[in-house]
Formats: C-alpha cells, structure tokens, sequence
C-alpha cells in the first residue's frame, strides 16, 4: 500500500514512510503562531497610536496661549515687513492660532508689549478675543527698545499652574531664548508644552526646539513672503530723498535724525526696518552721509545731511539718465 503526504489539500504519495502527523501539526501550529504574532503586532501598534492620539487631545482639551508679542512683534516687522496682526486671515497669527486651537479649549490667550510704541489696533485686537498685558518700555523703538514683557510672561504663566490646575497645554510665541527657562518648568510640572518661533532669530548657541513637545516656525505658520533685497538698488533714492527733505527743511527748525528716515524709507520703499538701518548705514561708510549738529529749539540735534560726494553721485545719475534719454 502506497504512503501519503500532506500537501495542505490533499494527500498524496510520499516518496516514503508513513505520513507523520506530529511533523505536520508542528508546521501548521508554527504557521498559525507567526500569523497570530502579526495581528498581534498589527492591534497592539494600532493600540498604542489610539491611545497616544487620545492622550494628545486630552491634552490639548484646556489650552493656555502666552505670546511676547513685543518680541515676535518687532522681529516679524524689521526683518520681514510683516505684521503678525495681518489682514490676510492665513498670514494672521491670532486668526491662526485660534483655528489651529479650537474657541472651545483655550482657556486663557494673553498678548504680552508696549502697545504705545507697537503699531497695532488694539481694538482688532480685542474683537479677537485677545487679552492685552501692556507693559511700559523705555520708550524706544525696534532693537533699542527695553522692557520686560517676557517676565511679565513667565510670572503669568508660573501663576496660571496654581490658579487653574486644568490647564494642560501650554503654547508660548516667541523669537527669544528668554523664554526657556519657562518652558523648560513647565515641562518639569508635566505639561504639554508647544512653541512657535522664528528659526532664524533663535539662539545660535542652544536649541530651543528640545524643550517642547511640539515646535514650528513662525514663518511657515504664517506664510510669511522672504524676500531678498539689495541695497545698492536703493542708494540714489535714499540720496535724492534727503536732499529734497534738505531743501525743504534745512533752514528751518526740523532735523533729519536716522530713526524718522528708517521709518520713511521702510514706507516709501517697502522695506523691512533692518533694512532700512542698513542703507542708512552703508551711506554713511561709503562717505555718502554725514551726521551734523543743529540747533534746534535750544538743543544740539544730530541732523543727517548729503556730503559732497553724495551730491557729485547724485548729478552723475543725472546727467546719465539724461544723456541716455537722448
């Protein structure tokens, strides 16, 4: 009689022996045990992700936003041309964080500056639900600007863990290593911590991403438009708009101080505001410009006016346009 194998269907003729049993339920048992581990595998990791995603949006269920919008403020203005207050709601930092976090789980959404000095509405503001934490300066403008809107912050914050323990998640906006000292206690307490900030003004010397849960950059955030500029492309416009204040003002009791030209050429030739100090600048080291003392009012006032070198480019650019108009 002839022996069988087991092909998994049907038995056949085996080239010899009886069939063995025991060797089959062993292959099987193996085949069910390693599909078995798979689906395991599959629902455990399927487990693991449920419960994570639950965890995070317990976490983001009370929500607490603290924004140094001094700091974020300035920077976004200086170097980008970009108000965070934007009108386009996609370029809107408020607008955005309140879809990203739900009208629903923030429980508290503070805006930390010196709104004197900020060019912002603060009545936009307000109808956007933001809670506005004035604080007074030493009434500068941009990087001279001194005041202590970040303490304010951390003090607000370390409050705020005692006064509602509810609150799980906690988002700073900033552009400034100040702030990790705070975010680095809260991390300690067990909160959820996220963070958004400008990438190219953060610290050099310490990365502030790896004190939070979650971190983006500002620019991406909110679409922010990074344009290059060349400042040689600006030199003649910035020269022919002093000389025209010059013959306006010059025999009168107004000076020409650099911070009201930064703003004017911000204004007049679109440009962010470091880039306006550096065309400033670059004219004065290129002999361009000079600084003289005028008396004005009783006080000797540090008053910008064109050198004779800037006045020989000046007619240079002139006669070379004219000559080629002809």
């Amino acid at each position: 009689m002839k022996d069988f194998k087991d092909n998994g269907l049907d038995l056949v003729p085996s080239e010899g022996g009886a069939i063995d049993h025991v060797q089959i339920m062993e292959e099987k048992f193996s085949e069910l045990k390693a599909i078995s581990k798979v689906v395991a595998d599959a629902f455990s990791s399927s487990t693991e992700k449920t419960l994570q995603a639950l965890s995070k949006q317990k976490e983001l269920d009370n929500v607490a936003v603290f924004v140094d919008y001094d700091n974020v403020y300035w920077t976004l203005m200086n170097t980008y041309s970009h108000n965070p207050d934007h009108e386009d709601p996609q370029k809107n930092l408020f607008v955005k964080l309140w879809r990203k976090y739900g009208q629903d789980n923030v429980r508290t959404f503070r805006a930390y500056a010196d709104f004197e000095k900020i060019r912002t509405q603060l009545t936009s503001l307000q109808k956007k639900r933001i809670q506005i934490r004035h604080v007074y300066s030493n009434g500068k403008d941009g990087d001279h600007r001194k005041n202590s809107s970040d303490i304010e912050l951390c003090i607000d914050a370390i409050e705020s863990t005692y006064k509602d323990s509810s609150i799980t998640c906690y988002v700073f906006v900033t552009a400034d290593s100040d702030m990790i000292p705070i975010i680095s206690r809260m991390m300690y307490k067990g909160k959820r911590v996220e963070l958004y900030y400008l990438s190219e003004a953060a610290p050099k010397h310490i990365d502030m991403t790896s004190f939070v849960h979650y971190h983006e950059d500002l620019l991406d955030f909110l679409n922010v438009e990074v344009k290059s500029y060349d400042i040689e492309d600006y030199i003649i416009e910035g020269l022919l708009f002093i000389k025209q204040w010059q013959e306006k003002y010059e025999e009168t009791d107004r000076f020409l101080g650099i911070p009201w030209l930064r703003m004017q050429y911000a204004s007049k030739f679109s440009l962010p505001g470091n880039k306006s100090s550096e065309l400033i600048e670059k004219m004065k080291l290129e002999g361009l410009i000079e600084e003289k003392r005028k008396f004005v009012k009783g006080e000797n006032k540090l008053s910008l006016s064109l050198t004779e070198k800037g006045l020989q480019l000046l007619e240079q650019t002139v006669s070379e346009a004219a000559t080629g108009e002809e």
